[in-house]
């Protein structure tokens, strides 16, 4: 069973967005320039795909991302960041593996005009969902992830108009 011994904070996205992982995780290959993965070395089950969402030219980036957030399910806030997070999981099916995923949509918005929404996925085999390591993991990620940093955007013209 793999413990948790320590945690580094990574920036992603052109440093709009930090959180932490393991201190021992990986950064894998994501094939895609808008997603980034992070794993155990060696791991077949455990994988963490984070994606970043932001919107410029909010008159009211609060509202917004309250619109956005309220849209959907019930949300919570973070005490210590004010970030909006959602949770959720569901089973699904990739490449022939039976996958449990995980998630954490968390939000928040940047001044004067950003709101920004990361999306955390962390996708086990299905039949490992009740292993004591897992749920461990399940327990830091869930501790640490609603409470992402977002940060102002370096090339504001690759933004999404909000």
């Amino acid at each position: 069973m793999r413990e948790v011994k320590s945690l580094d904070e990574v920036f992603t996205f052109g440093d709009q967005l930090s959180f932490l992982i393991p201190h021992e995780w990986i950064e894998g290959e994501s094939g895609d320039d808008d997603t980034y993965l992070y794993h155990y070395p060696d791991s077949d089950s455990g994988w963490l795909r984070v994606t970043l969402l932001t919107l410029k030219g909010c008159a009211d980036p609060a509202e917004r991302l309250h619109d956005i957030f309220g849209k959907k399910q019930s949300y919570w806030v973070d005490e210590e960041t004010e970030n909006l997070v959602r949770t959720f999981e569901k089973d699904t099916e990739q490449d022939g593996d039976l996958l449990h995923m995980y998630y954490w949509q968390v939000g928040n918005f940047v001044k004067p005009d950003l709101v920004q929404e990361a999306i955390f996925s962390y996708a086990i085999l299905r039949d490992r969902v009740k292993d004591k390591s897992n749920l461990r993991m399940i327990s830091v990620l869930s501790q640490v992830l609603p409470r992402a940093k977002f940060y102002p955007v370096a090339n504001r013209d690759q933004q999404k108009p909000c």
